[in-house]
């Protein structure tokens, strides 16, 4: 059997919850073509989900493999890691045996920690290597804590008391800036500018993405290619077929950030072009160092403003734009400004934030503002303590959100200068003459939709309207949400440009 055969046969099984054989399944393709990109997602996804009650000895092989594996997803995997530290961690906190366990360390220096228990178990930790004999163990243990605050942007507590390097290093940047904050600054200069950024909002955004480039990532996971038009008529027959020739396929990527999702696109996208375009040349930067590393050469990094993307004169046809209008002063004249870079027949990916399910950042930004607590790392850190602590506990489910674990990425979520948020009535009112037919929702972003067929919204919306096959009639949606308020997590969609 090939082993893009088992890959298959791992997909099929992890579709049906059989995780084990779907596990096996995985472990037998990358034992014979070990860069396997589609097995070794299945398998990351799994580690990713995977918990027991009591350490288990094949789970941290298998975790140890993936971080050994520079093209496996050491983000999902960090979830399964953080849960075999916490149930074995020693009771005694023996120093030595922490120091000895080699998940311990790739944990620290590849994965963000995302799990409270951990974060005191580490706090406590750090505190005894602070106050440890030197010895290479204590070194070592230093070096990887320093990692992960780094990766965490220095969100855990200070204590000023630890003043000398190495030992510092693990509560504050070192001294000596690292070699790829030298490298950025020295790329900043070689990004060409669209326009001068002139917009009052844009520019607060632009400066809160220059002091925390949003967000840091470490690796690029290896994804299987893809041909994204094919897939995306797949997973919408209703769309309207065209063919753009046998040139690249010119993707654009508004609101690039530090280039995590445009480099994915760029490696795993079929014959694509991409231009990503960002209002922070730090951001940018981050990018272009990060493609350079990987030695990504289809891809073109702009500094400038959404509004201002009709002026590079030029047309797309395919784009993609997760996460960024609702932060704009006016998210509509942004959709405007991208539609009309898009030729007809290109597909544009959206990503919204919902009213519903940004109800608890609601509440947490009220908070912020009536005790006022800055955007600062001291602002940040207080109000991770008051609501780690209990003291904001009506705000403790935000623990187990992704973005509440470093700096950028807090601030990104409970602090942003500009935020919106939608319904599937304003995005209705949203969409209305923008150019852009609407083709439906993913509830698994870049996953067809066959693949979520038992997500609750899919099939709530087959068993109210059996007859309307494309799931794609917006007031359908409307009457939906208003009966079940809690129906989207946020609204990922795709449109087609007419």
């Amino acid at each position: 059997m090939t082993p893009h055969r088992y890959s298959t046969i791992g997909d099929e099984l992890f579709a049906d919850g059989r995780f084990d054989e779907a596990m096996s399944a995985y472990r037998q393709a990358l034992a014979a073509s070990p860069r396997d990109a589609q097995a070794r997602m299945g398998l990351d996804a799994i580690l990713e989900r995977a918990r027991t009650a009591q350490p288990n000895a094949q789970l941290r092989t298998l975790l140890l493999e993936a971080y050994a594996d520079d093209g496996a997803n050491w983000d999902a995997v960090g979830w399964g890691a953080a849960n075999q530290l916490v149930v074995g961690w020693p009771s005694d906190n023996d120093l030595q045996r922490l120091a000895d366990d080699p998940l311990l360390h790739a944990f620290l220096r590849k994965s963000l920690n995302r799990d409270a228990d951990l974060e005191r178990k580490l706090l406590a930790l750090r505190k005894a290597v602070a106050a440890a004999e030197p010895s290479p163990q204590v070194s070592e243990l230093i070096a990887s804590l320093a990692e992960q605050a780094w990766l965490n942007e220095y969100i855990w507590p200070d204590d000023p008391a630890i003043a000398d390097e190495p030992a510092a290093t693990m509560f504050r940047p070192s001294s000596s800036p690292r070699a790829e904050v030298v490298e950025e600054q020295g790329l900043k200069a070689t990004i060409p500018e669209i326009a001068p950024i002139t917009d009052a909002v844009s520019l607060s955004v632009q400066a809160m993405y220059e002091t925390n480039p949003y967000p840091r990532w470490t690796h690029l996971a290896r994804r299987p290619p893809v041909d994204v038009r094919a897939a995306l008529m797949r997973d919408f027959p209703h769309a309207t077929e065209v063919e753009f020739g046998e040139g690249p396929l010119e993707v654009l990527m508004p609101g690039a950030g530090t280039g995590q999702h445009p480099l994915t696109v760029a490696s795993s996208y079929e014959n694509a072009r991409v231009t990503g375009v960002d209002l922070s040349r730090a951001s940018l930067a981050y990018g272009k160092r990060m493609a350079a590393r990987y030695g990504i050469d289809n891809i073109d990094f702009l500094r400038g403003d959404i509004l201002d993307l009709p002026k590079l004169g030029r047309s797309f046809d395919h784009a993609e734009c997760v996460g960024v209008l609702h932060h704009m002063a006016d998210p509509r004249a942004g959709l405007q400004a991208i539609s009309a870079v898009l030729r007809p027949g290109a597909f544009l990916r959206l990503g919204l934030y919902g009213e519903s399910a940004r109800t608890l950042v609601v509440k947490a930004r009220r908070d912020i503002e009536m005790a006022r607590l800055p955007s600062t790392l001291d602002g940040l850190r207080e109000f991770r303590r008051k609501v780690m602590s209990g003291e904001w506990r009506r705000l403790r489910p935000l623990t187990a959100w992704e973005d509440f674990w470093s700096a950028s990425l807090l601030r990104d979520l409970c602090f942003h200068v500009q935020e919106h948020r939608f319904t599937v009535s304003r995005l209705r009112s949203f969409l209305e003459g923008s150019g852009l037919r609407f083709l439906g929702f993913e509830f698994n972003v870049g996953a067809s939709q066959s693949a979520a067929a038992h997500a609750g919204p899919l099939e709530l919306y087959r068993a109210r309207f059996p007859t309307e096959r494309t799931m794609s009639d917006l007031a359908r949606w409307e009457q939906l949400e208003r009966e079940k308020s809690n129906l989207f997590p946020g609204y990922a969609f795709v449109c087609q440009k007419e």
